[in-house]
């Protein structure tokens, strides 16, 4: 395109865009005459919305130009020396500047350093930030993510040193042929897996194309220059090219081409729309279309062409590009190119499963993408040659029947189709299928964790409610009937307690049967049910509802009465309140046998048709749920075992499953006085708060999502990168907060002081204790309380001076759950009995507190010793009461909750500064995608 037509463009634009919706119309048709590519043009660009977008000079001399002026004219590091580093050669030279290959004298390796340009680097405030969330996005730790070491300058020259990658990008790749299956869904696992990573993180790329994909040799996909996009940014400007700094390309490619960033924007970007993790997918949708037919989805002889086309058409489907394409995958890559970013997937998670899923299914993944064949001039066929050509062909014959039986008997279960019935965010806790067979029945929440029954059909995704709010489904009879809890609280998991009721699918009210429910199921004819709930701190078991079958001091969860309704099937917990344990069944004599055992977490179940096996999820070790199949002879299979964990909802007479996905995240939030909302300082998606500073500045919280063990990390509120300390868990803060008491894992565990700057950590003398709990420090800094046990002792509170010395024992065994007084003379905790005591530290007889219940949950003291915070059960937001230690009075402090609450189902505070201004609390994030099988 030339620039007298870009002149003529923007001629148009400018003085339509001055113009009404009604006038504008006919001025163009004047303007364009029979110039129909003209008017695509304006019409295009006017929907964009942008006044200020710049046309880009495409003759090549400007491009080459404007490419060699990025940072500095010919600029050439070749034996420079930068801090530590020595430069050895240019790597490559782009828009976002000119990269290096250097040596690191300290750690003898070698590194890339970017030079970044003088006009990316002049707002001090942007780079900064871009500073922030570079830091951050390396502090990830992620195999698939470039790691940035540091940011050095010199004069004012900015650099960013990194780890070098010996490889290709992807750009360089798909230009040597098309790529194999096999090689396409390894790179979109791994590049999903980066992005799902800095999403979780609150970090978006912005620039996901070919160019920003590093394959290294061994296969090892590394995403590049995540924030660097955002550091070009203006405001909400879209500066697709420019001759000028003001308007300096995010990438230029070579000479005469369109600009690689413009093919691979997302439809809000085009508009100059605020974006967020959903534009990287549908950037990454480009990148997968472009790996798997051979070009970009959206062309266009200029970047106006390309952005309308972004906009407003849909690509050509692949498998009119290709037959051999997976089904599955293009489904895919469809979502991804979603014009409407709510139509997309929810996550870069979501879509790693749906990838890890084809991989796991798809059956030619190590095929090719040939290119077609030419026609060859056929040969004669000689008697040898057909003698040959039969052999080859009964060996084949042979190899392929021998597959075919192995294929045969290593087979365990027929592969099963999933078909997604939600398409909102919300909390799934229990669904089940109606007596047709197509409806489905579920409660959910889509704010917080009060529970709603709805009904979705596969044909019609949009959820019907059915009852009102606080109702939450147990089982639907074959009769119709559904079996709810009204008024029903969240405890745990998917555990509620409420009055069982029953109400008629299509509509009625309820009717109360029993008090104190947790798990209902009807019976085959729909005429009795079973039920679990808490009598006098134990559950029990009863069939039909007040014949006790089974009653036990943990917890049993998710009752199923068999088809032929001759056994009941159960988890049983032996701890109270956790979900492992074992799967169990019982006839209706009371006779239960252990079916399988030694689960982490048990979650759903169901029975066969044939009631011959029980169906059901768990996992083995903290990994991702499995679905299990188990006979009654205790014959264990894995029944389904996909790459992002199934919960079992129900199973269909004709053996289709109802099964959910579960996204749950911990994430560790701070409230600052003057703060518009609370601040989210997660890591990865198991951050849980423990301690702030008391300048309320620096919050310390538990990672329980970095690995084998927990990690104890230190961040800023305002968002700076996250400091790790080391494994382990935090405990307290000393006073002054020069160092944290952690408790690192092993067994056994050990108390450790972990410095929070510079200095090793120091391991306390353990004695005669075997495992700790808990651990507070003395305001003196001096001393330490802990909770902990000897061997063949109960657990109990302990002091120890960290200069030396064995921890001295100040409460009598069973005592837990305590919070030392400022003053240090006092141990607020429960008693053996749960109920709550004043221990004096120095010796004497304990002082029961009568206005504390055992449902209060004591988060700390007040600065000054005169109150306790104290909060109760799950409602969000957590109301926190202020407890006068004296006279028992209360009165509401605060109620505690982020500002967004889809999928929050708990919020449990863990720190008050004493100026009572900031304060840290966890919040438990569970998000549901729900399934039928086909």
């Amino acid at each position: 395109m030339t620039r007298e037509r870009l002149d003529q463009i923007e001629e148009i634009y400018d003085a339509a865009l001055k113009l009404g919706d009604g006038e504008r119309k006919t001025f163009i048709l004047n303007k364009c005459g029979d110039d129909d590519e003209l008017r695509n043009e304006v019409e295009s660009l006017l929907a964009f919305g942008q006044s200020d977008i710049k046309f880009l000079d495409e003759s090549p001399d400007a491009v080459a130009a404007d490419m060699f002026a990025v940072s500095k004219s010919d600029a050439v590091l070749e034996g420079r020396k930068i801090g530590r580093y020595s430069v050895k050669s240019l790597l490559g030279r782009g828009g976002m500047g000119e990269v290096y290959l250097a040596e690191d004298s300290r750690l003898n390796r070698r590194i890339a350093i970017k030079l970044l340009p003088h006009e990316l680097t002049g707002n001090v405030d942007r780079l900064n930030r871009f500073e922030r969330e570079a830091q951050a996005v390396s502090a990830l730790n992620h195999p698939n993510i470039l790691t940035i070491h540091e940011f050095p300058t010199e004069g004012e020259e900015h650099f960013i040193v990194m780890e070098f990658v010996d490889g290709e990008t992807l750009g360089d790749r798909m230009q040597q042929g098309r790529m194999s299956f096999k090689e396409i869904l390894d790179v979109a696992v791994q590049v999903s897996s980066a992005l799902s990573a800095a999403h979780e993180a609150g970090i978006i790329h912005r620039d996901v194309k070919p160019d920003n994909i590093m394959i290294r040799e061994d296969g090892i996909v590394k995403v590049l220059d995540f924030g660097l996009a955002k550091l070009t940014e203006k405001g909400r400007d879209i500066h697709i090219t420019g001759s000028s700094a003001e308007t300096r390309p995010m990438v230029v490619t070579n000479p005469g081409s369109i600009m690689g960033t413009t093919n691979y924007m997302s439809p809000e970007q085009a508009r100059g729309r605020q974006v967020d993790a959903r534009s990287d997918i549908f950037s990454f949708g480009v990148v997968l279309y472009e790996m798997l037919a051979g070009r970009p989805p959206f062309t266009g002889e200029s970047p106006v062409e390309v952005m309308g086309s972004i906009i407003k058409d849909d690509p050509e489907d692949l498998t009119e590009i290709d037959p051999r394409i997976n089904p599955a995958l293009v489904r895919i890559v469809r979502t991804c190119l979603e014009k409407k970013p709510e139509r997309r997937f929810y996550s870069a998670h979501d879509l790693g499963f749906a990838l890890e899923s084809v991989t796991v299914s798809s059956t030619n993944t190590n095929s090719s993408f040939p290119p077609m064949p030419t026609p060859a001039r056929p040969q004669l066929i000689t008697r040898e040659r057909l003698g040959w050509l039969l052999a080859t062909l009964f060996a084949i014959v042979a190899i392929g029947g021998i597959a075919y039986a192995w294929k045969l008997r290593t087979s365990q279960a027929p592969q099963r189709a999933f078909r997604q019935l939600n398409f909102r965010r919300e909390a799934i806790f229990q669904a089940s299928f109606a007596p047709d067979g197509q409806t489905v029945v579920y409660s959910g929440a889509t704010d917080g964790n009060t529970p709603e029954i709805f009904t979705v059909r596969a044909d019609s995704p949009v959820p019907q409610s059915v009852g009102s709010k606080g109702m939450h489904l147990l089982d639907v009879s074959s009769k119709g009937e559904l079996a709810v809890l009204t008024d029903a609280k969240y405890l745990r998991h998917r555990t509620f307690v409420g009055t069982l009721a029953q109400m008629p699918l299509i509509g009625g009210a309820p009717r109360s049967l029993l008090e104190g429910v947790k798990f209902a199921s009807w019976s085959p004819d729909g005429s009795q049910l079973a039920v679990i709930r808490e009598v006098e701190g134990k559950d029990r078991l009863e069939y039909p509802a007040g014949k006790v079958l089974r009653e036990v001091g943990g917890n049993m969860s998710d009752c199923r009465v068999s088809p032929d309704g001759k056994r009941i099937a159960f988890f049983e917990h032996p701890i109270k309140n956790d979900d492992g344990g074992s799967v169990n069944v019982i006839d209706l004599d009371g006779n239960s046998t252990v079916l399988s055992d030694n689960f982490w977490s048990e979650r759903g179940l169901g029975w066969s048709p044939d009631s011959k096996e029980v169906i059901f999820s768990a996992s083995l070790n903290s990994g991702n749920f499995m679905i299990f199949a188990v006979a009654l002879d205790g014959t264990r299979r894995i029944a389904d075992q996909s790459p992002g964990g199934l919960i079992l909802q129900a199973v269909a007479p004709d053996g289709r499953w109802l099964v959910n996905r579960l996204d749950y995240r911990y994430a560790a939030m701070v409230h600052s006085p003057g703060s518009p909302e609370d601040r989210d300082l997660s890591w990865l998606r198991g951050s849980k708060a423990r301690i702030m500073s008391q300048d309320g500045q620096t919050l310390f919280f538990l990672e329980d999502g970095a690995g084998k063990n927990s990690v104890t990390c230190m961040r800023k509120v305002d968002g700076s990168p996250l400091v790790r300390l080391g494994e382990g868990a935090p405990l307290d803060l000393a006073p002054g907060g020069r160092s944290v008491l952690s408790l690192q894992p092993g067994k056994p565990g050990q108390l450790v002081i972990l410095p929070t700057g510079v200095g090793a950590p120091t391991p306390l003398d353990r004695g005669p204790i075997v495992s700790y709990v808990t651990g507070q420090w003395f305001r003196d800094g001096n001393r330490i309380l802990f909770s902990g046990n000897e061997a063949d002792k109960g657990i109990r509170f302990y002091v120890q001076d960290i200069n030396g010395g064995p921890p001295q024992a100040v409460s009598p065994e069973g005592a837990r759950d305590g919070k030392l007084s400022p003053d240090g003379k006092q141990l607020l905790a429960r008693g053996g009995d749960g109920k709550y005591n004043l221990y004096p530290i120095d010796g004497g007889d304990p002082k029961p507190v009568w206005w504390l219940t055992g449902n209060d949950v004591v988060v700390q003291w007040s600065g000054d010793g005169k109150s306790w915070y104290v909060y109760q059960g799950s409602e969000i937001p957590c109301r926190v009461e202020r407890v006068n230690t004296e006279t028992g009075k209360r009165e509401t402090f605060r109620s505690v909750a982020p500002a967004y609450r889809t999928g929050i189902l708990s919020v449990r505070p863990s720190f008050f500064t004493d100026d009572e201004g900031s304060y840290s609390y966890t919040t438990y994030q569970q998000v549901s995608t729900l399934f039928v099988t086909e």
